[in-house]
């Protein structure tokens, strides 16, 4: 069978350079070096722990304390995670039994680090939040929609602040294994509300001042 003549309109695959599928174009690699790549996230690392630097700084003192005490107890809270959740895994696949308690202890500290991380995440504004419309308003009606936003952070943890109580009021008895005292667990609640709201007020203050001051 004879070869057809290339049809000038349809040219060949493999002569359109444009092609993703050609050997020069699949799998193509960053031109950088691996050293120039690890030299760039060490900046950018510097970069972002200088900003986290500066933020801290510029916290009022109670603020910066708080910070601080928070992610200390967070990481000694998630160092004893860490041993409950491994004495257990330890116990059940080399021991092929379960160590007691291990299970209790594990969840109840998973709940204090949760509630001190949405506390410490307020702080650091690093909840979720969609700002695409606000950052385009003029900076007068970022500063309305600030308020009405923090405004209505501050009813939703004020009563969550306000159930939480309610139910460490009748919160009575302890664990059934650890005999914790299970106000002790759910005290974590009332605490993170109580921070978040006093985050939440500060807020509020700074951008119903007529100069902006440093946010937190």
């Amino acid at each position: 069978m004879s070869a057809q003549p290339p049809n000038p309109d349809q040219p060949d695959r493999p002569d359109r350079p444009d092609r993703p599928d050609r050997p020069e174009h699949a799998g193509a690699k960053d031109p950088r070096t691996a050293l120039e790549l690890s030299k760039l996230d060490h900046h950018q690392l510097e970069e972002q722990e200088q900003a986290e630097h500066q933020w801290h700084e510029h916290l009022p003192l109670p603020f910066r304390i708080l910070d601080t005490v928070v992610k200390t107890v967070m990481v000694v809270l998630l160092a004893a995670l860490i041993v409950a959740v491994g004495a257990n895994v330890f116990g059940r696949y080399v021991l092929s039994e379960s160590i007691a308690g291990s299970d209790e202890m594990a969840r109840f500290l998973f709940i204090w680090v949760i509630f001190l991380g949405a506390a410490l995440a307020h702080l650091h504004r690093e909840h979720i939040a969609v700002e695409l419309v606000v950052e385009r308003l003029p900076a007068g009606w970022q500063r309305v929609t600030t308020v009405v936003q923090e405004l209505v952070v501050l009813g939703v943890v004020l009563a969550l602040l306000y159930s939480s109580t309610q139910v460490l009021a009748i919160s009575a008895g302890s664990s059934a294994l650890l005999d914790v005292p299970l106000w002790l667990i759910n005290i974590s609640v009332p605490v993170c509300a109580g921070l978040m709201a006093l985050i939440t007020l500060y807020r509020i203050v700074v951008a119903l001042r007529p100069t902006s001051a440093q946010e937190v």
